[in-house]
């Protein structure tokens, strides 16, 4: 079975999970809230944390990305530990894929040809998310 990706935020998950569907023209997917659980005493989760993210899932490029806010007492600190490697031989894709998540990002490595590639680029998106480009045919 394949490793999937999980990322973890700090509220701003859905925003960040439909952007993401967006840039890969993927249709928005279910998203399970904190709300849909009992909270620990059984009781209904807390209103503030009730729109939170529990989980959502989304394919890009055929690998199950999955979702989740961290619990406001557990913040996540986002570092360079996970990349995101799209690699596809549809060019158009990764030019306008890339220019998407630069979009309010920071661009890494712009997207260019290298010995190894036709196009490879690395951008952080808004959500600090680090993506790698790279077009294999």
């Amino acid at each position: 079975m394949p490793i999937n990706p999980y990322l973890n935020f700090n509220g701003d998950c859905r925003d960040a999970v439909l952007f993401y569907a967006d840039v890969f023209a993927e249709p928005a997917p279910d998203i399970m809230t904190f709300a849909a659980q009992p909270g620990p005493d059984g009781e209904p989760v807390p209103d503030e944390l009730a729109d939170l993210v529990l989980h959502a899932r989304l394919s890009v490029h055929g690998t199950s990305l999955m979702f989740s806010d961290a619990m406001p007492d557990g913040p996540v600190t986002f570092g360079q530990n996970i990349t995101l490697a799209v690699v596809t031989d549809d060019l158009d894709a990764i030019r306008r894929e890339f220019e998407a998540l630069s979009d309010g990002g920071r661009v890494l490595m712009p997207l260019q040809e290298t010995f190894w590639s036709k196009a490879y680029g690395m951008v952080e998106d808004r959500f600090g998310v680090q993506w790698q480009f790279s077009h294999e045919a």
